[in-house]
Order: structure tokens, then C-alpha cells, then sequence
């Protein structure tokens, strides 16, 4: 029989006691108590659902500690919830919910690393020692980043850790100062924000540069109001800003739920994105007003959704740094009742089916589920609107339908039971199969919007199940063979699709006199398929998996004069073995300059201007407002400048340009015959 006993060692530059770890549950050899006398019960007596934790906090001498902060924070709870040591340095923590916790202690500037992936079982009871040594201390200045004064009372918080479940919060001081001491590690973020600046956040540091400058820019806001058709001011829309770039950080701490564990959310970095991104949303008071301020300075569009009226959005608008944007207006029209069952083959409500509805004017699809008797509603409907039923085991049913001033619009959507698969195979030009080729099917019929994909096994066969009736749409991509499509299939049986060897094709682009490398050359095949890309910064291109066939190969760059020939593009004997071109070279034009005028002398805007005789139009460019231009590409010669507009006609320079490669040639001059004023 395993005799009850303790494991000791080295945890957190302390040691550690995990009482009873071999016994029996009920076998326990602690005597720790509770506060107040309470001895520790089994783990029988213990809330299933929780777990107890207990232990003593040293300091660097190995004294017992008063006042520390032990903390935890994770799956259970968040935000961080802590306790403190009493005057033996003891602490003890019932009930904590089971799960998975970051465990970190401290006092002041004394700390220990943290104890990262702790698991507390329901029932377990855990005990720790812990020792602390000192952290280092992070400093900095809050500064405004246009003018470079200290920013006082701005909120500086540190979230400690990979996932920043810990946190601490300091202000700074009337000199923009602040300092946080007892940090350990190098993993964690800092966020700083002030009133009516941006908010900061997440910044890196490490205990080899403990001092910083953070400089904020100020702030925009934008306001503004709601109102309906008539004028009225329309209360408790929802107003969100999107901006284009970064999104606005904010500091951690918000107030909102997961919904998977008690407490706020924890903060998600705010990175960048090239597209229009949420930013921030209010609702409209009963004068329909709206306020969103903080906003980092650039382009917005400002949205606004209301239960009963059409979503409407605002231009874009531009807001300055310290700015406020006060003349949004948006006119929000009245939309429908949008009401619907989702039934079956034999007239029967379904329940639980989610519902999208998707409109051109809304960003994000509206979702809704059917009741008891397969019913489902939308409000504030308008336009042009798609809806579908999205079963889980069932080929989905879309309606489309315009809707204007119609109070209410009811529609029916009839979910088919009978399903389809789709069988064939996959083979390539010798009728060998083709195995592990990448299907996608697609529905043809706009009412059962399906998209499945599939794999086909090593003998080329494939099978796709779960299909609505057809037609069907196939299509299939392998890495050593071009893509094959099949536009419409009718018979669900015994479907050949063939593959043809895919070519990888690769060359290089010189330039003529000098012989370097020319980067940036736009090369396009045009024959079986239809290609694009464009010349590395060394010259070379690549066209992977280009299917067999005669094809026209062309060589463009503004500043050189363009090629095109005729390419066979044959089968590989090996699947790796690509296809050469011989080495192209481009002849460099020259740049002329000049400038349109009309019959009356005046500057002639937007006229197509060009070279040749006769004029190459294809490679015109236009005059600006002055009527000037500029012609990049030349070929070397000597060149007639043409230009026309459709006002002011078409002519040509009284004597052709000189054009030297690699060089400007000045001074181009075209008078129309007519004038370019009515």
C-alpha cells in the first residue's frame, strides 16, 4: 500500500509543499488552517466545482512576508482577483472555480517570476512557497507628440505576461512622469492614454531599457445627428465609426464579457489593417445626437443601424489631430417588416434554422434562427436583399427580392430533403488518375447557394455528397497540373475530368544598352488562359502551373519600349522540369515634355497625348490642368507628339521630337484646332 506524503523542491525562487500528493483524497497531512481556526477538510468537503489554494511568502531573506499580493487570473475569472499575506506570510484562497491560472505575487517593488499553465482541478488543493527577489522598475515620460509637453493624470497600465492577464495601473505625475515597479521577465505591454489624445498601446520594453518616451497625438471626435425622412430625430441608433489603417488601441480593462468566464474581457491588441475597421460605436440620445470621441486622426465612414429603419451610412470624412467634425448628418429612411418561414418538402415548419440576411448598403449579413413553426423576422429592411436558410445537414434555400415602401414583406423558404452525389473521376491527358487533386463543386442554381470540396483518392476517383439538385459547377487544382474546370454538370454519375500537365514557365528581363536587370516589367500570356505578373527586382518571372498551348507573350514598362512574341508551351517530360525562354531584352525610350494648347492659346486639360504615325493611342497619357504633359517611353528617334480632345480636336507637333534613350527631351508643343471653351 502507497503510504500518504509530501513532494518538496525548488518553485519560484522558493520552495514548495504539496501536501497529501500520494494518499488517499481523505488522507490528509496538513495541519494548515483556515482563518479563524477552521482546519482544512478533504477534498471531499469541497465544492466540486472548485479548488483551494494556500501557502507563504518569503522575502529576499527568507522572513516571512506581511502584505504581499498574490494574484491570479485565467480561465475561471479575469480580470486578476487577489489576496494578501497576513503577518506570518501566510495566505489561503478557498473557492476558487477550477481551471487553468497564471498565478503571480508581489509587494511592491519585490516579485517572483510567475507560475504560468497552473492547473486547479475541482477539489485539489494546492500550497506554495514562495520567495521574492527584486524586479526591475520601468520609467517614462507621457508626452504630447506635436509639441512635446508632458501629459499629466494620463492612465499608464502594464499588462504582465503572454496572454496579459495580470495588470497594473499608475497615472502620470505634472511633468508627464511615471514609474512601475517589481516587473520581472520582459514579457509584457504598456498602454497609456490621456484625455482627448489617442490611446497608446501595445509598446514593448525590457529591463535592458527601463526608461521611455511615449508620445501621444491628440485626439478627433466626430459628431453629429440621427434623423428620419421628415426630420425627426431618431433615438437609440447605434452609430459605429470604421476607419481605414489602425484601429484605435485602448488599454486593457474593458468592461465587457467573454461570456466564458466571469469578469471583463481581456485586451486584444489593436494591429493594423489596410481596410476600412471597426473603430468605435455610441448610441443616440432622445435628440438624436451622437458623439465619438478619442478617435486617432485620418478617414472615416460613420454608420448608423437602427431596429426600424435602413442602415445608412455617411461619406467619408477626414478628421485632423485635436479636431472635432460636428457636421454629420445622417437621414436614416423607414424600411420593412421582413417575415418568412423555413418549411419542408411537406408545407412543415423547421426549427432552429439560422437565417442571413445580406444587403448591398450593410457591412456584416444579419442573422437570425426560426421558431417553434419555422418563423423568423427582420426589421428596417430595405433595397435590394438576398435571404437564406442555412441548415446544418441540408443544402441551403436563398430568396432575393426587392423591397420599397411596403410596411411588411413575407417570403417562404423550402428546404429539400432529397440530396445528391456527385461521382467521377479525375485523370490526366494519358488517362492515368489523378490522385490528390482539390475538387470544389458549386450549385448553379442561385436558390441552393452550396460550395463543397473534396480530395480524390490515388486512382483519380472522387465523391462529393450532400448536393442540391443540379446543375453543378466543378472545378479542380493540383501542384504539378493546371487547373481544369467543368462549366455545368447534369449527370451526377461517372464525371471524367481530365488535367493537363501544368508548365512552369521562367525567364529573364534585361535592359538592352546597359545589360542590367530591369525590375517591375509587366509580362501577360494570352492563349488557353490568360496570365499576368511582373519581373522580379533580379528581372526574372515565373509563371507556375500555365496550361499547354500556343500562347502571345507580351513585355510592357513605361520607360521602355514594349515586346510581344509567340510561345509554345509544351508538356514536361518531368513534372519538375520548367520551361525556358531565351533571355529578353528592352530597348529604353526617352521622356518628352510639353504642353497642349487650343486655337485661342488656352491650356487644354485631360487631352490624350502620344507618339507615332500613325499615333499609338493605347499608350497615350492626358494633360494635366495647365495642359501640360509628360510622355515616358519613347522609343529613340525621331517621333511625332500627337494629342486630341474631344472639344478642341486632334493634332500633331509641327516637327517631330528628337528622343534620345534614358533622356528628357523638352519643349513638345500641339495646338488644337478648335477651342477647348464652349
Amino acid at each position: 500500500m502507497r503510504v500518504a506524503g509530501a513532494i518538496t523542491g525548488l518553485l519560484v525562487l522558493g520552495t514548495f509543499v504539496i501536501p497529501g500528493t500520494y494518499g488517499a483524497k481523505t488522507e490528509l497531512t496538513s495541519e494548515a488552517r483556515r482563518p479563524g481556526g477552521a482546519r482544512f477538510g478533504s477534498s471531499e468537503e469541497l465544492d466540486a466545482g472548485s479548488a483551494t489554494l494556500a501557502g507563504r511568502i518569503y522575502d529576499q531573506g527568507g522572513r516571512p512576508l506581511e502584505g504581499a499580493i498574490v494574484s491570479l487570473a485565467g480561465s475561471g475569472f479575469w480580470p486578476t482577483r487577489s489576496v494578501q499575506s497576513g503577518a506570518d506570510g501566510r495566505f489561503h484562497w478557498p473557492d476558487i472555480p477550477a481551471g487553468i491560472y497564471e498565478l503571480r505575487a508581489s509587494r511592491g517593488a519585490l516579485v517572483a517570476p510567475p507560475v504560468e499553465g497552473l492547473i486547479l482541478d475541482a477539489g485539489a488543493r494546492r500550497a506554495f512557497g514562495i520567495q521574492l527577489a527584486k524586479g526591475w522598475t520601468l520609467a517614462g515620460q507621457v508626452v504630447d507628440a506635436h509639441t512635446g509637453r508632458p501629459i499629466g493624470d494620463a492612465e499608464v497600465t502594464i499588462a504582465t505576461g503572454v496572454l496579459g492577464l495580470h495588470t497594473r495601473r499608475t497615472q502620470s505625475n505634472d511633468r508627464g512622469r511615471f514609474e512601475v515597479a517589481g516587473i520581472v521577465g520582459d514579457e509584457h505591454s504598456l498602454y497609456v492614454g490621456a484625455d482627448g489624445y489617442v490611446a497608446a498601446g501595445p509598446l514593448r520594453h525590457s529591463a535592458a531599457e527601463p526608461s521611455m518616451t511615449v508620445r501621444l497625438e491628440r485626439a478627433s471626435t466626430i459628431e453629429g445627428r440621427i434623423v428620419d425622412e421628415r426630420g425627426w430625430a431618431i433615438e437609440g441608433v447605434l452609430v459605429r465609426a470604421f476607419g481605414e489603417g489602425h484601429l484605435r488601441a485602448a488599454a486593457p480593462g474593458a468592461t465587457d464579457s467573454l461570456g466564458v468566464t466571469s469578469g471583463p474581457v481581456p485586451q486584444i491588441s489593436a494591429a493594423g489593417s489596410g481596410a476600412l475597421a471597426f473603430v468605435q460605436q455610441v448610441a443616440t440620445g432622445r435628440d438624436g445626437a451622437f458623439v465619438l470621441p478619442n478617435l486617432r486622426p485620418g478617414p472615416y465612414t460613420i454608420a448608423a443601424s437602427h431596429d426600424d429603419f435602413a442602415p445608412a451610412d455617411s461619406e467619408r470624412l477626414q478628421v485632423g489631430p485635436g479636431a472635432t467634425r460636428s457636421d454629420v448628418d445622417i437621414v436614416m429612411r423607414s424600411g420593412a417588416e421582413l417575415s418568412g418561414r423555413v418549411i419542408d418538402e411537406r408545407g412543415s415548419g423547421l426549427e432552429g434554422i439560422p437565417i442571413e440576411l445580406r444587403a448591398p448598403g450593410e457591412r456584416l449579413p444579419r442573422m437570425s434562427v426560426t421558431a417553434s413553426d419555422g418563423s423568423f423576422s427582420f426589421h428596417g429592411v430595405r433595397g435590394e436583399v438576398s435571404v437564406t436558410a442555412l441548415p446544418y445537414d441540408l443544402p441551403p434555400a436563398r430568396e432575393s427580392l426587392a423591397i420599397g415602401d411596403d410596411a411588411r414583406v413575407t417570403i417562404e423558404l423550402e428546404l429539400s430533403s432529397t440530396l445528391y452525389t456527385l461521382r467521377g473521376r479525375v485523370v490526366d491527358e494519358r488517362g492515368f488518375g489523378v490522385g490528390g487533386a482539390l475538387l470544389t463543386v458549386s450549385a448553379k442554381s442561385p436558390q441552393t447557394p452550396i460550395r463543397r470540396t473534396a480530395k480524390s483518392d490515388a486512382d483519380g476517383t472522387f465523391s462529393v455528397p450532400a448536393l442540391p439538385e443540379p446543375p453543378f459547377e466543378l472545378s479542380a487544382e493540383h501542384p504539378a497540373f493546371s487547373p481544369a474546370h467543368i462549366p455545368e454538370i447534369e449527370d451526377t454519375d461517372d464525371v471524367h475530368l481530365v488535367m493537363s500537365a501544368g508548365v512552369t514557365f521562367l525567364g529573364e528581363v534585361l535592359d538592352d544598352w546597359t545589360g542590367n536587370a530591369l525590375g517591375n516589367v509587366r509580362i501577360r500570356l494570352d492563349g488557353p488562359a490568360e496570365l499576368d505578373t511582373t519581373t522580379r527586382n533580379d528581372g526574372t518571372f515565373v509563371f507556375r502551373r500555365a496550361p499547354t498551348g500556343t500562347y502571345d507573350l507580351s513585355f510592357s514598362h513605361s520607360d521602355y519600349e514594349p515586346q510581344s512574341r509567340r510561345v509554345v508551351l509544351e508538356p514536361p517530360h518531368y513534372v519538375d522540369r520548367p520551361q525556358e525562354l531565351d533571355t529578353v531584352r528592352l530597348e529604353p525610350g526617352g521622356t518628352v515634355e510639353g504642353e497642349v494648347l487650343d486655337a485661342h492659346s488656352e491650356p487644354v486639360p485631360d487631352a490624350e497625348v502620344t507618339w507615332g504615325d500613325p499615333p499609338r493611342w493605347e499608350r497615350a497619357t492626358r494633360s494635366d490642368a495647365r495642359g501640360a504633359f509628360r510622355l515616358r517611353g519613347v522609343p529613340a528617334g525621331a517621333a511625332w507628339i500627337s494629342a486630341r480632345h474631344p472639344m478642341a480636336g486632334e493634332d500633331s507637333t509641327a516637327e517631330p521630337i528628337t528622343v534620345r534613350p534614358l533622356e528628357t527631351s523638352p519643349g513638345a508643343f500641339v495646338r488644337l484646332p478648335d477651342s477647348v471653351i464652349e
